[in-house]
């Protein structure tokens, strides 16, 4: 079964990429995909809300570059990727940006949490990739097509790209996908377990932050695979 790596230049790709995402996410859970793509209504409703901020990034932003790998027999996207190239990155000791999680219900305590994860999470990034780089935001294979080095070929556009314009290179890893991205040639730098207290939480507040919302630094260097014991940043 032959697949095909390509950069998206049309939007309409999104219409099947971003679905395949979703149902990615989920198999196995993925903890985080409620923050980034909650559902209201309808999953549908969902996948559209995400869909259009992702289009509308893209678009914005020269950085970024969403890849795919198409499944030559069938026409059918089988997985995708989004890298963002970050020549420019602000110095650490500026302050984090307030997040505006406005695809969460305005006043909401959902809302509140995602934005207090998200600054987290930002803030972890931030205080640690402090040079130019490139990162991988986010990577799926349809569950129906695992194994077979598609993620591999994903992964590899981004690598490639980093050696060819001499930057480092990292993601935030779920824990489950971290042995992955260590065969991809990313160390395991550090992991964060957000800090999600505040003064007298809700039932709710507490059930979200007993879900596992862990995330690894993966890091790459310039030019080659992460080499325990002699790479550092």
């Amino acid at each position: 079964m032959p697949f095909i790596l390509q950069e998206v230049k049309d939007e309409r790709d999104f219409d099947e990429i971003l679905p395949m995402l979703y149902a990615t996410f989920g198999e196995p859970y993925n903890s985080l995909r409620r923050w980034f793509i909650p559902v209201h209504t309808t999953v549908e409703a969902a996948i559209e809300s995400y869909k259009m901020r992702n289009i509308k990034s893209w678009k914005q932003h020269a950085g970024i570059h969403w890849i795919k790998v198409v499944d030559t027999d069938s026409g059918r996207v089988v997985g995708a990727a989004e890298w963002e190239i970050r020549q420019d990155v602000s110095p650490f000791h500026e302050p984090l940006k307030a997040i505006n999680a406005s695809w969460h219900i305005e006043g909401s305590e959902e809302k509140a949490f995602a934005e207090k994860l998200l600054m987290n999470l930002k803030g972890f990034m931030k205080e640690r990739m402090i040079r130019s780089h490139i990162k991988l935001e986010q990577l799926g294979v349809h569950p129906d097509y695992r194994n077979r080095g598609i993620g591999r070929l994903l992964a590899n556009w981004g690598i490639q790209k980093s050696d060819e314009l001499k930057l480092e290179s990292c993601v935030e890893s779920v824990p489950f996908a971290v042995p992955i991205y260590e065969k991809y040639g990313f160390g395991n730098m550090e992991g964060l377990n957000p800090d999600m207290t505040i003064s007298n939480p809700s039932e709710k507040w507490k059930e979200y932050a007993a879900d596992d919302l862990r995330v690894f630094w993966m890091w790459r260097p310039v030019g080659h695979d992460y080499r325990a014991g002699e790479d550092r940043i």
